[in-house]
């Protein structure tokens, strides 16, 4: 019985990639990688120092604003929020936020200590937000001072 080209084609193939996998499988390294693990002065300590915005909140026009500041620059979750007590002159309630919700569609809210939403922000121009609840008070949030990358 004769086999067709295809067939043959194929079992060469499988041959092959059989041959690449145990290639992988099976290679060791014949010496560790030569990583620098000592830290010096060239980089800066991260201090968690507030003189660095992280956050800016303003109100319209950017007249006034305050600044506010996620534990883990505001990655994915519910963070500790230290906001400045000014954040008060542009929305009462505001200087009583204490912590920073990420939600699943964007928004982000900012929330007291019991967990009720103050202002719920949403993703306008850029790396900016806009206030969307409660809708009698507009506001912005920048991320003025945050390495995206």
């Amino acid at each position: 019985m004769l086999l067709g080209r295809t067939t043959c084609l194929g079992f060469v193939t499988a041959a092959a990639v059989v041959a690449m996998f145990l290639d992988f499988a099976t290679f060791t390294a014949g010496e560790d990688a030569d990583v620098d693990t000592q830290t010096t002065a060239s980089v800066p300590a991260d201090t968690g120092s507030h003189d660095v915005p992280r956050f800016v909140i303003s109100s319209p026009g950017g007249g006034a604003s305050c600044k506010a500041f996620p534990v883990e620059n505001g990655t994915p979750g519910h963070d500790a929020l230290t906001i400045d007590s000014s954040c008060g002159n542009l929305y009462e309630p505001l200087a009583n936020a204490r912590t920073w919700h990420n939600n699943e569609d964007g928004t982000i809210d900012l929330a007291d200590n019991l967990g009720r939403t103050i202002v719920e922000f949403s993703p306008s121009d850029g790396l900016a937000y806009i206030s969307v609840e409660p809708r009698s008070v507009i506001l912005s949030m920048s991320t003025e001072g945050v390495n995206a990358f």
